[in-house]
């Protein structure tokens, strides 16, 4: 969407304008985004859930995320946020917005042994064309975006939460609640979430059929892929998470781990 669009659409829609927080997921594909997209957008005051592949550059881009969702969508009548979830580096989210007030951030990584090998499957059914159905080359999306935001925190002082991408099902009521706490909301999130419009739908987030449950089914750890455990390539995942998990984790006072 243009901002010649954007105009349009607030035009269409002035309550576009009323000033609204926004909330980000930076971090990559298979990595629990869409859960975390369903439960936070379920939320009466959070507006969003999908994936919306625009990158943040000024107040602009905050102006343009509301238009473009509300092209689709209603905002809520009591909604205090909007929901965005930024995973590739293509998507660049700038200094400016990091340290804007009215943005707050959430990051998230998962370890390579669940996401390598979940984001091959996943272009292998859906998209067979695609670089990704190569374990190197779904490798090197994942180093590349690890280090991404290892460098983001270690540029830019900006307040977040980390947090590990499994824990929202080994351990959901916890998290639930501080992630609450952490947005400030007026009530809490819960471990059930409403199926919408874009749920399950290619190039919107999760595909699977794992997210039509509408809940979270609590689980320990999944069995570890060990396909690609002699590889090169994945050795340097494993170092790049490592690496990439203690710097999040240390950079900000608010974290929750495993």
């Amino acid at each position: 969407m243009s901002y010649t669009q954007a105009l349009k659409t607030v035009f269409k829609a002035p309550n576009i304008l009323n000033g609204k927080k926004h909330l980000f997921l930076l971090s990559h594909m298979r990595a629990n985004t869409s859960l975390m997209g369903h439960l936070l957008g379920s939320h009466p005051e959070i507006n969003g859930y999908y994936e919306m592949h625009i990158g943040y550059y000024s107040a602009k881009s905050l102006l343009r995320q509301k238009a473009l969702y509300c092209e689709s969508h209603s905002l809520k009548p009591k909604s205090t946020y909007m929901f965005d979830k930024v995973l590739h580096n293509e998507h660049e989210v700038t200094d400016a917005m990091l340290t804007n007030s009215r943005c707050h951030f959430l990051i998230s990584i998962r370890a390579p042994e669940y996401a390598v090998p979940s984001i091959v499957s996943l272009y292998r059914k859906a998209h067979p064309e695609h670089e990704f159905i190569e374990p190197k080359n779904a490798a090197q999306y994942y180093i590349q975006r690890l280090e991404a935001l290892t460098a983001m925190v270690k540029r830019c002082a900006f307040d977040y939460l980390y947090l590990d991408a499994d824990v929202i099902k080994v351990n959901p009521s916890d998290t639930l609640e501080r992630l609450t706490s952490y947005l400030g909301l007026s009530s809490p999130l819960t471990s059930r979430y409403e199926k919408m419009h874009n749920t399950g739908k290619a190039k919107a987030g999760d595909s699977s059929s794992s997210l039509m449950s509408g809940e979270i089914i609590q689980s320990s750890l999944p069995s570890v892929s060990l396909e690609y455990e002699q590889e090169d390539f994945f050795k340097r995942c494993q170092d790049t998470y490592l690496i990439t998990r203690e710097t999040l984790a240390s950079y900000t006072q608010k974290r929750i781990m495993l």
